[in-house]
């Protein structure tokens, strides 16, 4: 009888732990990328569905927002936008809790509040930036001229060749140790907003070592052969990173690059790849660090310039 009791214990505890190892199976880029696909447009798809999200700061009603503004508190001190609120990236879902009105993220650029206001979609928040950040504000707060280039306009690692046909990788694997969707997702979220510290690469690194990287020129296939491409970079056409398109074409063990014109829409878009495991940086202030005075247009205006 006690021979019996031991092995009915025994039993018991190989079923507990093959029961938990099966719970540990679950897919977490899978369960995350089919939940965030079933979402609408606004929220868990925002990143193939961006519409109207970047504003321009003439003719904007600033009441008509709650403001985030990203920057330093030293910087935001010396001057930002009436009404605008102070945070950081790990403090942003606590700065609009109780925010009875559409965000609108503010920092340096564009680039930071583009990102924060991707991740804020991904909860359902109602989020916009605005368009080059303070820097359109006031000519002190000027952060793009000084970095608006044409240098690598004749550099042999300027290209005008045909794509490469799209690499196809493995995804990610994910470990947050969370089975369900919203739960993976939180953890992600948390993860990402750490991150973007380390998500902007200079044109300067990556142009000059090119075959370090996977890169992706995230611009229509027209644009790709007008204005040409870092050597190497694959035309990657916006709004397709789905399952069932393009969202295998980065390599999950690192090195991705996507870069755009101004880095505002790259990095939008890395903040949902991170969210999904990707290790993707954007180049700092896009392809206006390349080719300046090549663009006809998604440049930025040097407002400032003659004044």
């Amino acid at each position: 009888m006690k021979k019996f009791f031991v092995l009915f214990l025994s039993g018991l505890v190989l079923l507990a732990f093959f029961g938990c190892s099966e719970k540990k199976k679950v897919n977490e880029f899978d369960t995350l990328v089919n939940y965030l696909e079933s979402q609408p447009a606004e929220s868990g798809q925002w990143v193939n569905n961006m519409s109207g999200w970047i504003l321009n700061y003439s003719g904007l009603t600033l009441s008509d927002y709650f403001i985030v503004d990203l920057r330093s508190s030293a910087d935001y001190n010396k001057m930002h936008l009436e009404g605008a609120v102070n945070t950081t990236l790990p403090g942003i879902f606590d700065a609009v809790a109780n925010a009875t009105k559409p965000v609108l993220c503010v920092c340096y650029s564009g680039q930071t509040a583009s990102y924060a206001h991707t991740i804020l979609r991904l909860k359902g928040v109602e989020a916009y930036v605005l368009k080059f950040g303070m820097s359109i504000v006031d000519a002190s707060l000027d952060k793009w001229t000084g970095n608006c280039s044409n240098q690598f306009a004749n550099d042999p690692n300027w290209t005008k060749t045909a794509s490469a046909a799209l690499p196809k990788f493995d995804p990610p694997k994910l470990d947050t140790g969370k089975d369900k969707a919203e739960d993976i997702l939180d953890a992600r979220i948390n993860e990402a907003l750490g991150a973007w510290g380390t998500r902007l690469v200079s044109a300067s690194t990556v142009v000059g070592n090119p075959d370090n990287y996977n890169i992706m020129c995230y611009w229509p296939k027209s644009e790709y052969d007008k204005y040409g491409h870092i050597k190497g970079a694959y035309q990657l056409t916006p709004q397709t990173l789905t399952k069932d398109k393009n969202l295998y074409v980065f390599d999950p063990a690192g090195n991705n690059v996507l870069y755009c014109y101004t880095g505002q829409t790259a990095a939008a878009t890395i903040a949902y790849l991170y969210v999904l495991g990707y290790d993707v940086q954007s180049i700092k202030f896009g392809t206006n660090a390349m080719i300046w005075d090549e663009l006809e247009g998604h440049k930025w205006p040097k407002p400032w310039a003659s004044k």
